[in-house]
C-alpha cells in the first residue's frame, strides 16, 4: 500500500511538474514571436473595390438628355458617381484597357482642361468614372489591366443541351436589356444604374451564365472552330467556359503585377459587369486581397 501511494504521488508531481513546463514554454515563445506577429498585422491585405459596368459609349445617342452621355445631366450623375467612390480613398484605379496601351492612355490622361466626350469614345467608363475619379484625387495616372480576346456569348453552333444554355443567355439577356432600357428612358440615374448592375443576384447571373450552364453542353462545336486551337469537341461548353476563364486569369496577372508595381493599397477596377463574379471569386481565394463591393459606397 506505502509502495502504491508513493507512485501515485510520484505521478502527480511528475503531472505538475510537466504542465508547469509546458505553460513557461508556451509563454517564452509567445514572448519571442510578439515581434513577427506585430509585423504580420501591419501587413494589412490590398482592398480591391470592382465596379460592374456597361460600356457607356456603345449606348450614346444625342437624340436625347438621358441617352446623350455629353448632356448636363448625365454629365452630373458621372460626377456623382465618381465622388461615392472618392469615398473609398483608392490610391490606384485599374481599367478594362491592355498594359500594352499604357503609353497612350498616360499620354490622354495627362492632357490638362481636355473635354474627353470629343473623342470617339469619349463617353466610355475609361474617361467618365476612371479619368475623373483619378484627376479628383491628383492620381499619376490610371492603368490598363484587361487582356483582350474577341469571344462573343453567342459563340456555340450546335452541342447535346445547348437549349439549356439558351435559356440562361435569354434570361439573361432579358434582365439586361430591361435593366439598360429603364435607365436609357431616364428612370434611373448613371449611381442607380450602376448599383443595380453589383447588385448580388445581377452579379450571379452573368457569372452561372458563362462559368457555369455552359458546361451541360457537349459534343458539339463552336460557329469558328477554325479560330480556335485542339477544340475538344466531347466538352465543348467546358471548352467554352475555359475561353472565359482564361481571359480573367490573365487579367486577374496583370491586377497582380501591376499592383506590386505601384504598391497600390486600395484599388478600384472599373470592369464590365460580366466580368466581376469570376474575378471577385479569382481575388478572394488571395489572403494577400480583400475584394470591396462597389455597392458599399455606391448606395452612401
Amino acid at each position: 500500500m506505502q509502495n502504491n501511494h508513493q507512485i501515485i504521488h510520484f505521478s502527480k508531481n511528475n503531472i505538475l511538474t510537466r504542465s508547469f513546463n509546458q505553460w513557461f514554454f508556451s509563454i517564452l515563445f509567445s514572448l519571442i514571436c510578439l515581434p513577427f506577429y506585430g509585423q504580420e498585422a501591419k501587413n494589412e491585405p490590398v482592398e480591391i473595390l470592382i465596379l460592374g459596368t456597361l460600356h457607356f459609349n456603345q449606348f450614346q445617342n444625342k437624340t436625347s438628355e438621358q441617352t446623350d452621355f455629353t448632356s448636363q445631366l448625365r454629365q452630373q450623375e458621372f460626377l456623382e458617381v465618381t465622388k461615392k467612390l472618392k469615398m473609398f480613398h483608392p490610391d490606384a484605379i485599374f481599367v478594362e484597357r491592355e498594359p500594352k496601351n499604357q503609353k497612350h492612355i498616360d499620354s490622354l490622361y495627362q492632357m490638362r482642361d481636355f473635354d474627353y466626350t470629343t473623342l470617339k469614345n469619349g463617353v466610355s467608363e475609361l474617361y467618365q468614372i476612371g479619368f475623373r475619379l483619378a484627376k479628383s484625387i491628383n492620381l499619376k495616372t490610371v492603368y490598363g489591366v484587361d487582356y483582350y480576346e474577341s469571344v462573343s456569348q453567342d459563340l456555340f453552333e450546335k452541342g447535346t443541351n445547348l437549349q439549356i444554355f439558351k435559356d440562361s443567355l435569354k434570361a439573361f439577356q432579358n434582365k439586361g436589356r430591361s435593366i439598360t432600357r429603364s435607365f436609357l428612358k431616364g428612370e434611373r440615374t448613371i449611381r442607380e444604374f450602376l448599383i443595380e448592375l453589383n447588385l448580388p443576384e445581377n452579379i450571379k447571373l452573368s457569372h452561372r451564365l458563362l462559368f457555369n450552364t455552359p458546361a451541360y453542353v457537349t459534343n458539339g462545336n463552336f460557329k469558328n472552330d477554325k479560330n480556335f486551337d485542339a477544340v475538344d469537341h466531347t466538352y465543348i461548353g467546358a471548352e467554352y467556359i475555359s475561353l472565359f476563364y482564361e481571359r480573367n486569369l490573365k487579367i486577374y496577372t496583370n491586377i497582380l503585377n501591376i499592383q506590386k508595381q505601384t504598391h497600390a493599397k486600395r484599388i478600384v477596377l472599373i470592369i464590365g459587369q460580366v466580368h466581376v463574379g469570376v474575378l471577385k471569386e479569382i481575388i478572394g481565394n488571395n489572403p494577400n486581397y480583400k475584394v470591396i463591393s462597389a455597392n458599399k459606397y455606391l448606395m452612401k
